[in-house]
């Protein structure tokens, strides 16, 4: 969130790439005289991380439910990125991509549980080349080890959060023989997992909400369910009653689990007062480069959706059918209206453009398989729908795409891999290979850069060639 300055700046990320462009690091034009000790000097860096934190959650953010005096300060005295963002709103993902600087799609970690495929320049190497002494306190959760990241020095996580600030102040006041790059990771407020399943906080408790309706923050103005939401939302939900135990909540209820993040978000920013304030006591803090940053967050600005089935229903019965329908067309449908309808709300950029809408669907939208007619039916209507979105939403600035795999592996498809292996073997399409689901994240990635402008309703082929027709 923040660097060193004089006075609290919001900016977003183009802007402040824009204006220290001429400087020679991050901090460049945006940092105080005061923040280095001398000319040459480099800055120390202290890295502070929380997990599942949104960027609402701060008092500085303008949220007068919580108290986040540490964070506040932060703000005040350097930048607040109001338009900044994530690769993946999940932690390993995300995590992963800040260590090595990819996508989580160029690394193989799309999901929690991967290990980071190839090799890449990670983040404790580059520092430690660069004349860096590392240090890394708290949650890695990063698909390698901390040695394969770069720390070889003090690496390692502990738990619940005080003992990671007990940790790093310890390790602030033993001192470095370098400039120091230090990393305080700290889970809060992702307690709220255990809030929400009325289990014992890791963290310790936080208290009874209130009971009083005035005393609690309000709900968010998106809080109701809409009149089309898709059956198949609350159908999953009913089915992992583990991961979604709010589904039942009513509005009361909601109120006071959101109370308790709030009081979660505050137990973090109090230990990150303690670091900080351990940093001025040492003489550190204006020769200190501070970062804060969380691993969670989402926006509008594009939307991915990709069609799924459920495999536990019976194939070609009516509920079958009915839940495939709802999961693969209709959600889709009424999905992309909502995030069309906040791509409208928002200013568009220099260009014009709003967003953009990607629907993965499959060469099931064409190729006639009878013995799963209804999953063809569904992703033939995917692709009608993305004409019809395309063409509605182009003079607004907001462009829709169809990415049609072909044969992928995954695990849907692991139990038919021997038929494939032999179908692509045999020239099933000209690229004679297995798809991967990196080669639809390429393409992915490509939309959301904004590499297609001045295309809308595309269908863009990830099939090795499978749709050509030759003789």
């Amino acid at each position: 969130m923040s660097v060193r300055s004089g006075h609290e700046v919001t900016c977003n990320r183009r802007d402040f790439l824009l204006r220290s462009a001429a400087a020679a690091g991050i901090g460049g034009a945006w940092l105080n005289a005061s923040a280095v000790s001398a000319a040459g000097d480099k800055p120390n860096i202290l890295l502070i991380m929380t997990d599942q934190q949104t960027a609402s959650a701060m008092r500085c953010a303008g949220n007068p439910h919580l108290a986040t005096p540490a964070m506040d300060a932060l703000a005040r005295q350097g930048i607040r990125f109001s338009h900044a963002y994530i690769t993946q709103p999940l932690c390993m993902p995300s995590r992963s991509s800040l260590q090595t600087g990819r996508y989580p799609h160029e690394i193989g970690v799309i999901s929690n549980g991967r290990d980071i495929r190839g090799e890449f320049p990670m983040l404790g190497s580059l520092m430690g080349n660069a004349g860096y002494e590392c240090a890394y306190i708290g949650k890695w959760h990063v698909g390698t080890s901390f040695k394969s990241a770069g720390y070889a020095g003090e690496a390692y996580d502990i738990r619940p959060d005080h003992r990671k600030t007990e940790a790093a102040v310890s390790r602030l006041k033993r001192g470095f023989r370098e400039p120091f790059f230090l990393t305080v990771s700290y889970m809060n407020p992702h307690n709220v997992c255990e809030l929400a399943r009325g289990e014992a906080l890791p963290d310790g408790p936080i208290g009874e909400p209130p009971t009083e309706p005035d005393a609690l923050p309000p709900l968010p103005e998106n809080f109701a369910i809409p009149e089309n939401e898709p059956s198949a939302i609350r159908e999953v939900q009913r089915k992992i009653p583990f991961h979604y135990p709010t589904r039942d909540w009513d509005e009361l209820k909601w109120r006071q689990y959101l109370w308790g993040y709030y009081r979660l978000v505050e137990k973090v920013d109090a230990e990150i007062g303690r670091v900080l304030d351990q940093l001025r006591a040492m003489g550190a803090w204006e020769n200190t480069l501070i970062l804060f940053a969380s691993d969670n967050g989402a926006s509008a600005e594009i939307m991915v959706r990709g069609g799924g089935h459920d495999p536990a229903a019976p194939p070609g019965s009516a509920g079958g059918v009915d839940l495939l329908v709802a999961t693969n067309l209709k959600g889709p449908y009424f999905l992309s209206q909502a995030a069309a309808r906040a791509m409208l709300a928002q200013a568009p950029d220099a260009a014009g453009g709003r967003g953009q809408i990607v629907n993965i669907s499959s060469i099931s939208a064409y190729t006639a398989s009878v013995n799963r007619g209804d999953y063809c039916v569904t992703k033939a209507g995917i692709a009608m729908m993305t004409k019809l979105f395309a063409a509605r939403l182009a003079e607004h600035g907001v462009r829709v795409y169809e990415v049609r795999p072909g044969v992928i592996a995954t695990d849907m498809t692991g139990p038919v891999k021997a038929k494939y292996d032999a179908l692509i073997a045999g020239g099933m399409s000209p690229i004679r290979r297995w798809g991967a689901p990196e080669d639809i994240g390429r393409v992915v990635a490509a939309i959301a850069r904004g590499d297609l402008p001045f295309s809308t309703g595309e269908v863009i082929n990830v099939d090795g060639g499978f749709h050509l027709r030759t003789l």
